[in-house]
């Protein structure tokens, strides 16, 4: 006789039904896992839909059930709520930024009563939480078996904003507050799930997760039953590419930073070098400012990645702010092209991806400026280290190793609790 599939929860403000940006990626390659163990239905703790899209749009074509619920305000609690009709915008920020921090991860009335309803319903045997402050929101923390993915751990976030030099003393005043509090906090509640992934070996050094495994990003791509071979070096190239998701706040900062500080190096060097920007949710505003820099080629979507990497030299990943590991650095690997990536970008590839062997790591906009200037006047240094980088990223990273991980550590769950309890 067959045991009956298992029923698994998935509660994040990230759906797993959409993979034009990398937060999507990680959240869809965990989801296929799961899908193998058992049935996984989808609680989303956010916006029904961004403005302008539909629903579908926003959140993509779910595969069962999946519930949609947008959590209250900060300015919509008290004390907040009584002067928040003067205001609602302003008294939100305002409520946000100086408010406690506690109220971020506590359970929401709303949320929480949408996990009641679904687990009333479902009878559940695991919950997935995808990111720490949801399933918190949600109430999850209550219940065992729960696994909690701590990609994108918010210390690491803003202590790099607090270290990015172009962050103003206003802000990070604000955060050194923040992180200050969420150091007392983020401990506590990761200590309640039974199991925890993080991204990178780095993230076990973070109060809370010395006892997670790791479940490092890999490219999409490697998890496609025809995934995509190398492509020759193409030495005549002068074009720098950049591939992400255009809308995300650290993208476009890194963009304007090096289009600021380190392109007119590059430029005055290499007067027919290109820079490709290739990636989902462009603005038009973003788009219109980033073209009025000479040399700037703004393309925004595109149906097919490898095109764009055949064309390209090499790729540059100026980011400087943001957690988790940019998946742009792999991908790139994979497709054959090395990176000219910033220090904070090299985050979860220091001991595998390592610099001058597989890419260039730059410590300021002077040293990414110069990469890119050597790179392109060198095109087989470039190669070798396109090469080398290719072979450790097939050494290391696979589809296959990445479902293991997730099995295993839903295994281990389930052994824990074999069904899921009220704590």
């Amino acid at each position: 006789m067959t045991a009956p599939k298992r029923r698994i929860l998935w509660v994040s403000n990230h759906t797993p039904f959409l993979v034009d940006f990398g937060g999507g990626q990680r959240s869809s390659l965990i989801y296929r896992t799961l899908r193998i163990m058992g049935d996984v239905d989808v609680l989303l703790v956010c916006p029904p839909r961004s403005p302008g899209r539909t629903m579908e749009q926003t959140h993509g074509k779910p595969e069962g059930l999946m519930e949609i619920v947008e959590p209250l305000k900060r300015g919509e609690l008290l004390p907040w709520r009584y002067v928040r009709p003067c205001a609602p915008s302003l008294v939100d920020k305002i409520a946000y930024n100086l408010g406690r921090r506690e109220v971020d991860y506590e359970r929401d009335p709303k949320v929480g009563a949408a996990l009641d309803r679904m687990l009333a319903e479902r009878h559940y045997d695991l919950i997935i939480g995808r990111h720490l402050k949801y399933p918190s929101k949600a109430g999850a923390l209550r219940y065992a078996p729960t696994i909690i993915d701590v990609d994108d751990n918010e210390l690491e976030l803003y202590r790099s904003i607090i270290e990015d030099r172009c962050t103003g003393f206003l802000r990070r005043t604000v955060l050194k507050h923040r992180v200050k509090s969420l150091d007392k906090i983020v401990p506590k509640l990761m200590s309640q799930s039974t199991c925890l992934w993080v991204s990178k070996e780095e993230d076990l050094d973070i109060p809370g997760c010395e006892r997670a495994s790791v479940l490092p990003n890999i490219p999409y791509g490697m998890s496609l039953p025809n995934p995509p071979s190398s492509l020759p070096p193409n030495k005549d190239s002068k074009t720098i590419l950049f591939v992400g998701m255009l809308s995300y706040m650290y993208n476009a900062q890194g963009i304007d930073s090096f289009l600021k500080e380190s392109w007119p190096l590059v430029r005055q060097a290499e007067p027919d070098a290109v820079l490709r920007l290739v990636g989902s949710r462009l603005s038009t505003q973003d788009r219109e400012r980033w073209a009025m820099v000479p040399g700037v080629d703004v393309v925004g979507f595109v149906q097919d990645l490898r095109e764009a990497y055949r064309e390209c030299a090499f790729v540059v990943v100026p980011v400087w702010s943001g957690g988790g590991t940019n998946i742009k650095v792999p991908e790139a690997l994979m497709y054959g092209r090395t990176c000219v990536v910033s220090q904070p970008a090299h985050r979860g590839y220091v001991k595998t991806l390592r610099d001058k062997e597989s890419l260039m790591v730059g410590r300021n906009a002077q040293e990414m400026a110069e990469h890119c200037i050597d790179l392109l006047r060198e095109p087989e240094r470039r190669t070798r280290l396109a090469e080398t980088g290719a072979r450790a990223l097939a050494s290391i990273y696979s589809f296959d190793r990445f479902q293991r991980e997730v099995i295993r550590t839903a295994e281990s769950a389930f052994r824990t609790c074999p069904r899921l309890a009220r704590k």
